[in-house]
Formats: C-alpha cells, sequence, structure tokens
C-alpha cells in the first residue's frame, strides 16, 4: 500500500512538472491572452497609436448622438441565440435574416482598438447598394473573415478586390458556418449570378458553427438541392424581425453601459490566479493528450456533414456556370499559440483539403502564402491576437485575383 501511495505521488509530481514545463515554455503572446483587452493597450502604448478604450456599447451610443441612422448589427449566429425575438422566430418556425441592419450603419469591431463604422446595403449586408448596378463578378462567402471583421468596406477582402477590377459583392455573415453561406447561395445566387463563388473557411471556429447550425431545422433543409425560402419575397418579414431584434439590442446595450467598470484591467494577482487555474487543471497536458496522442480532433466535428455542405455549394455554382473556389484561412493561434482547444480544428487542415481534392473541388490554401512570410505578424491588429487587418486582407485579395475567372 505505501509503495503505491508513493508511485500516486511521483505520478501526480511527474504530470504537474510536465504541466509547469509547458507552461514556461508558452509562446508570451499566449499567456497574455488572460487579459486580451490590456495587452492589446499595452502593445498600442509601445508602438505609440492612438487607441480607444471604449467598449462597443459606448462607442455604439457615443456615435448614435451624432450619426442618428445608426443601427445595432445582427448575424443569423449563436450571437443572438439568446434573444426573445430569434427564440420565438425559431419557435415559431418563422424566416430569419441572414445579416442586417437594412440600409443602415452599423458598427464593426476594433481589435486595433479603433472601431469602425460600416455600411450595411439593402439586403443587410456589408456593402454599398451600388455595387448592384454593376455587373458582378464575385460573390464573397464564409464568416467574419468574409465579412472582413474590423476594417472598413473599402479595406476588407471585398473592398481590395474592387479596388483590382473584380466587381465582388460581400454577402459574409459573422459567427457563422458554412450552412448559412449555402443558405445564402441559394436564394441570393440566382439574382447576382457571379462568375465566381468565394467561400472562405476559417479553420477557428467555422467547424463550431456547423455544430450549432445542423440543430436548426430550417437550414438543414438546404441540403435538399430544391429548397428556397423565397427569402427576396419575405422582406415584410425580415424588416419587421429586424425592427424587433434592434429594439432588443439597444435595450441590452443601454443596460450594459450601467454597469461597465472604468478599470476592468486585471491585476497581477489576477492574472496570476488565472494561470494556476489552467496549470492546477493540466490544461496543456489534456490537450497534447486529446488531440495529439488521442487524435480526438474528428470526434470533435461532423466531417460527414462538413463535406455534404461544401459539395452542395459546389453543385450550386455549377447551376450558374460558375467557379467554386473554397479558401482555407489560416488562424493567428497556427501561429502563436500552442496546446489549446484550437486544435481540434486547426490539426484538420490535411483531411480537409484530402478530401477536397478527392472531390475535386477547386480551393486555395492561404497558409502556403502566409508561411512564407519572415513576419506573419504583420498581418494581424497590432500584430496580435484577432481577425486579418487592413494588409492581411490585401494579401488575400491578391492570392484570390489569381484563381478567379474573369
Amino acid at each position: 500500500m505505501k509503495v503505491l501511495k508513493l508511485s500516486l505521488i511521483y505520478f501526480v509530481f511527474i504530470l504537474y512538472s510536465l504541466e509547469l514545463l509547458l507552461f514556461f515554455f508558452t509562446s508570451d503572446q499566449q499567456k497574455s491572452m488572460v487579459d486580451v483587452k490590456n495587452s492589446r493597450i499595452e502593445i498600442a502604448k509601445k508602438k505609440n497609436v492612438k487607441f480607444d478604450t471604449r467598449t462597443p456599447e459606448e462607442f455604439f451610443f457615443d456615435s448614435k448622438k451624432v450619426n442618428p441612422n445608426l443601427q445595432p448589427s445582427f448575424y443569423y449566429s449563436p450571437i443572438f441565440n439568446n434573444f426573445n425575438t430569434f427564440k420565438e422566430a425559431k419557435k415559431n418556425q418563422s424566416i430569419i435574416p441572414f445579416r442586417g441592419p437594412i440600409n443602415s450603419p452599423s458598427i464593426s469591431c476594433a481589435e486595433d482598438l479603433n472601431y469602425k463604422i460600416i455600411q450595411n446595403d439593402k439586403y443587410g449586408f456589408k456593402n454599398l447598394n451600388n455595387i448592384y448596378q454593376k455587373k458582378i463578378n464575385s460573390m464573397l462567402l464564409g464568416d467574419s473573415y468574409a465579412e472582413g471583421f474590423c476594417v472598413k468596406g473599402s479595406e476588407d477582402i471585398a473592398g481590395n478586390l474592387n479596388k483590382n477590377g473584380f466587381i465582388t459583392v460581400n454577402f459574409g455573415v459573422a459567427g457563422t458556418g458554412p450552412l448559412i453561406s449555402l443558405a445564402i447561395m441559394r436564394e441570393f445566387g440566382d439574382l447576382i449570378k457571379p462568375k465566381n463563388f468565394i467561400y472562405l473557411y476559417f479553420e477557428g471556429n467555422d467547424l463550431e458553427g456547423l455544430n450549432w447550425e445542423k440543430k436548426d431545422k430550417n437550414l438543414i433543409k438546404y441540403l435538399k438541392s430544391d429548397y428556397k425560402i423565397e427569402y427576396l419575397k419575405n422582406y415584410d418579414i425580415i424588416e419587421d424581425f429586424l425592427s424587433l431584434s434592434a429594439k432588443e439590442s439597444l435595450e441590452l446595450g443601454k443596460s450594459k453601459l450601467k454597469f461597465i467598470k472604468k478599470d476592468s484591467k486585471k491585476n497581477n494577482l489576477q492574472i496570476l490566479k488565472a494561470h494556476t487555474i489552467d496549470i492546477i487543471e493540466l490544461q496543456n497536458l489534456k490537450n497534447i493528450l486529446r488531440y495529439n496522442i488521442l487524435n480526438r480532433n474528428q470526434n470533435e466535428y461532423d466531417l460527414n456533414l462538413f463535406f455534404s455542405v461544401i459539395e452542395n455549394m459546389n453543385l450550386e455554382a455549377k447551376k450558374f456556370n460558375s467557379n467554386y473556389l473554397f479558401v482555407y484561412v489560416p488562424s493567428w493561434s497556427r501561429y502563436f499559440t500552442q496546446n489549446t482547444k484550437k486544435e481540434a480544428s486547426i490539426k484538420l487542415k490535411d483531411t480537409i483539403l484530402s478530401e477536397l481534392e478527392n472531390k475535386k473541388i477547386k480551393f486555395v490554401d492561404l497558409g502556403k502564402y502566409f508561411e512564407k512570410e519572415k513576419n506573419i505578424e504583420q498581418f494581424f491588429p497590432l500584430g496580435y491576437l484577432g481577425h486579418y487587418n487592413a494588409s492581411g486582407y490585401s494579401k488575400i485579395s491578391e492570392i484570390l485575383a489569381k484563381e478567379l475567372k474573369q
């Protein structure tokens, strides 16, 4: 019994020694993620760039005093899962908009600590309405990376492609998975009839988005090639929904203003506590066991459904004799973190690209291009955690332009 106890003690000692060793070799960027906002502020100070410390709610209501037309954003995604407007529409099997607001400015995020005001078109997407008066070359689909989170419309992928003569309409919707993109193709494809459908797959969370989307009885119906809700013919329902959702967002935003703390910076003790909890829970070792040794990556996600959705997108493009382009988008985590939960989806890259090759679906691996860069940080806001910055989106548009049908 004594030997057993000693063995157990030694085993526990070895486990925590390994965990501590892994922690000490963890990058500074990864350690700083326990207090992202203030890490960004420190970086901005070092770079001597202007920054805005307001919360999204503070910025929105300050801006709305100057621009009364400013409206809250809406996305058909888990972000709005707990809104009463959203829950009622799901309960009643009613139409839910893909994106909003309609014909109004809204705000985008501030990963570089400077908020952007963007314009939403007559369908609720991040475009100017005059795009629909032109002969559209490409239709951009995907989540926040397609939408171009945290940059102006002129600086995102669609904006850069437009500058280079590829008239591109932006149908990206933040926080969504591939089923929403398939639904948008089905509902808007006949209106746009582009030469190219570009789908941006983000390795960080698109498969998680699909796990949520597949539970939606309306979205899953888009796997039937003839399913369509005639979205464009039901704009009265969509406008009513967005009006109710906006009111709910405004009420929620006002209530949040009351609880905003002026000094929200975590002190050293709080940061130490966060790191200590991770060490006690053996987070590094558990993630290595899950995703490197047991290879449980595929168990986390429904890859069969994922490939079915992608095949349906490809078939949808063929209806219009259009080029379908799957674009693999690498995350910041791929380059600057290790042994995190993101490993589950990041490590599926080879599986995904190999299957696309087998199915003869055209794809572009952006990682091949970014990995050649000596300074990858230059493509992220403040060189830190986040979506791509204006330089990153510009580089992506240059890569894609070479693959597009003219």
